[in-house]
């Protein structure tokens, strides 16, 4: 070439501001992530992987723009930094996406930073640039300005490093591939980005001539689109980033997710189920519009089943057109966290029939009002559900007079050190079933507290309740004979109404806590006691 030729030629400007253009492109799609919630770990290594490329695009860019050639080899070395950063981040990105149940495996992954720390070191130091590369002073101009490198030894183990790391994440991705649950389309595409990925760095460094230095950018500009947009710009992965497909598909109730257009993007099966009309050809499509034709509005207007339902009201009643099932439904706006309304990634839209959810909160009140151990009443229920019902100004049909029966077992700290915890509940469970074989099955039973119980008997005589009583005794003297205990048991009876069922109580208290001072004074006659309490009894 003549050698009056400018340093920087035209082909070589054009070609560094096309190398610009890239690397404020991978700025820019980093920025843009900057907007979007991470929901899984591989989602920042990607971002980071995407900075890196961009900085290596931005060091080529300087690289051929910078009209001096002095420089040239230090900025040439600089951009080097940035390729075993990139391949790093690239295979953490390939392994949390391909074991995401495994990622605290990354941290004994540690020493593969080893060989990017040694890179910096060694082009920081201009003393050690020798191990890595050296350039002979040539320069090539056509097409493009390329200095003429020699490689040193350590150039091989960079080399070796990066393009094992790639490798190894294309491995990760194809093992990914075949696993079940897999969104194939998604990881397909980041295969082809992947292999670009290896290709476009083998042919810049083993086989591209300058003349074929222009296919490079594309492939980056290429590798760059599609890693973003299959990790971030594809709205299919709005479901992934609010939970695994195999979960949806095990909820119990339809759930939909629609883009910001009111789009189904997607549909469980029981959703689909329920909807016939938006399951066409193996796809689910159609709009918020086809879901609300499946039903008709429950106490509310017409104008309710739009494909916009009011931004304002998130919980809905619909009624089904083909077999009359009643559903709750429920509509909530997805957007990252802390973010405008503007953006908006989409909608949840969930049915639940209210029969279940009847059932759910019906279960859940008896979960509440019930004694774990015995299954009887406790006291919350007596507080929450009575304390109302006994201030009523008429009573109940056969309810007064209504008796009060308080129950202590006196001595089940001995059957607790004696046998254990495990055989005293056991024993408790015995005595409550003991008693509640005692009375009928419209009266009540509550477990107060640990030994305490109180039965309430309406339209039950104070002279019945004694009988029922002394029934109760007959029947414990039975149960307690293995045992060194003995029941304790007071009676009090409302004969009118309002009642002041906490004042009965403590009548019955009171008397119960009597017979147990006289017990303890001899003056009643003591329950049989079991000769043993070897702890390896069982009831």
């Amino acid at each position: 070439m003549d050698t009056e030729l400018s340093s920087l030629t035209y082909s070589t400007l054009l070609f560094g501001i096309m190398r610009l253009l890239i690397a404020i492109y991978a700025f820019f799609l980093v920025g843009i992530k900057q907007k979007k919630t991470d929901a899984f770990l591989y989602q920042k290594f990607i971002r980071y992987f995407i900075f890196f490329l961009g900085m290596w695009q931005l060091t080529r860019a300087v690289y051929y723009l910078y009209p001096e050639t002095e420089l040239l080899p230090r900025i040439m070395l600089l951009g080097l930094i940035s390729v075993p950063l990139t391949t790093l981040t690239y295979f953490c990105f390939c392994f949390s996406y391909a074991f995401p149940k495994k990622t605290k495996l990354l941290l004994y992954f540690w020493w593969l930073a080893l060989i990017p720390a040694i890179t910096i070191f060694i082009i920081l130091v201009p003393e050690y640039n020798h191990y890595f590369i050296e350039y002979t002073g040539e320069i090539i101009y056509v097409p493009y300005r390329e200095l003429v490198p020699v490689y040193k030894p350590y150039f091989y183990v960079h080399t070796i490093f990066s393009y094992s790391l790639a490798f190894v994440g294309l491995l990760c991705l194809l093992t990914k591939l075949r696993a079940p649950a897999t969104r194939r389309k998604f990881c397909g595409y980041t295969i082809i980005a992947t292999v670009l990925f290896i290709l476009s760095n083998m042919n810049r460094i083993f086989f591209s001539s300058n003349e074929a230095l222009w296919f490079v950018p594309l492939l980056d500009i290429t590798i760059l689109t599609m890693f973003f947009w299959v990790v971030y710009a594809d709205e299919t992965q709005l479901i992934i980033n609010k939970g695994q497909e195999k979960l949806m598909q095990s909820l119990m109730f339809p759930i939909f997710f629609l883009n910001k257009d009111k789009k189904i993007i997607y549909a469980n099966q029981l959703a689909t189920k329920i909807c016939p009309n938006i399951y066409k050809n193996g796809k689910i499509t159609g709009s918020k519009a086809h879901i609300l034709e499946n039903f008709s509005p429950y106490q509310m207007g017409s104008h309710m089943l739009q494909d916009k339902l009011p931004a304002h009201k998130t919980d809905f009643l619909f009624q089904s057109n083909k077999d009359g099932t009643l559903y709750y439904a429920h509509q909530q706006s997805i957007a990252p966290k802390e973010q405008k309304q503007k953006y908006q990634q989409g909608e949840m839209f969930l049915l639940i029939t209210v029969s279940a959810m009847k059932n759910f909160f019906s279960a859940l009140e008896d979960k509440a009002f019930r004694d774990p151990l015995c299954g009887c009443f406790n006291r919350h229920y007596l507080e929450v559900k009575h304390a109302k019902f006994f201030q009523n100004t008429e009573a109940p049909a056969n309810i007064l007079p209504l008796s009060f029966i308080m129950c202590d077992i006196d001595g089940l700290k001995k059957v607790n050190d004696g046998f254990g915890h495990e055989v005293g509940d056991e024993y408790l469970i015995l005595c409550h079933d003991t008693m509640k074989s005692t009375i009928r099955q419209d009266d009540w039973i509550f477990r107060l507290g640990g030994d305490e119980f109180l039965i309430m008997l309406p339209n039950t005589p104070k002279t019945v309740a004694q009988t029922i009583v002394a029934t109760i005794e007959e029947k414990m003297q039975q149960v307690q004979r293995k045992y060194p205990t003995s029941i304790s048991i007071g009676v009090s009876t409302a004969e009118t109404y309002p009642v002041d069922y906490v004042q009965c109580i403590h009548q019955a208290d009171d008397a119960m806590y009597k017979k147990k001072q006289a017990r303890k004074a001899g003056l009643l006659n003591k329950s049989p006691r079991s000769p043993s309490t070897e702890k390896s009894h069982r009831l």
